[in-house]
């Protein structure tokens, strides 16, 4: 039997860019065998998400009330088949201090491009094809290099609610983009974040 896919996606404090990522993940690719987790690089645990992050994740019929942070370690990522940061000091961090496999670690916009238009999508179970196309964009990565770097999702933290906002629908967009890559499902099983104006 295949193991489930195991993601793990992590930022700096856990609290908003990573658990979102893993929520909108857990909710498109439900009844499929994929595990999602979040973490950051931080000292930061059992402190609940953003304000921000659990309201604009309800506005898309997700609920993050009960996330709490958790400080990334080297058993997080020694069962993950792919860890995903949203910058690449998170990337450098998960594979320097926790021992991350590089060839399984990238940033999310970083593997959204390198996983654009497959010339053929490798058949099988879920987990198998996943991991197939998680090693091909590493091999495409490794052939293409230098690369110019694919654009980071930088912390609003402490930011204005524009921001805020903006960088979920960032977040939100290449999570859809992601899923669908990646297993094969369609996006409409969360509510599009730009498809609502402040106070709608």
């Amino acid at each position: 039997m295949t193991a489930p896919f195991a993601l793990l996606f992590v930022c700096t404090g856990n609290r908003f860019r990573s658990p979102l990522a893993a929520a909108f993940v857990d909710r498109l690719t439900l009844g499929l065998p994929v595990v999602v987790s979040s973490a950051g690089t931080m000292e930061i645990e059992g402190v609940p998400a953003l304000e921000e992050a659990v309201s604009l994740a309800a506005s898309c019929g997700v609920d993050l009330s009960s996330h709490r942070s958790r400080r990334l370690r080297a058993e997080d990522v020694r069962g993950a088949d792919l860890l995903i940061g949203f910058e690449q000091i998170h990337v450098r961090h998960a594979i320097v201090d926790a021992g991350a496999a590089r060839e399984r670690a990238f940033t999310l916009g970083e593997l959204v491009e390198l996983l654009a238009e497959p010339k053929d999508v490798p058949e099988g179970p879920v987990p198998a094809r996943a991991r197939a196309l998680v090693a091909r964009a590493d091999e495409r990565r490794r052939a293409e290099a230098p690369r110019p770097a694919a654009p980071e999702i930088a912390d609003p933290y402490g930011r204005r609610a524009k921001v805020y906002r903006q960088t979920a629908v960032e977040v939100q967009r290449l999570s859809v983009e992601l899923s669908s890559r990646l297993f094969g499902v369609p996006g409409d099983g969360v509510v599009p974040l730009e498809a609502r104006r402040k106070g709608a």
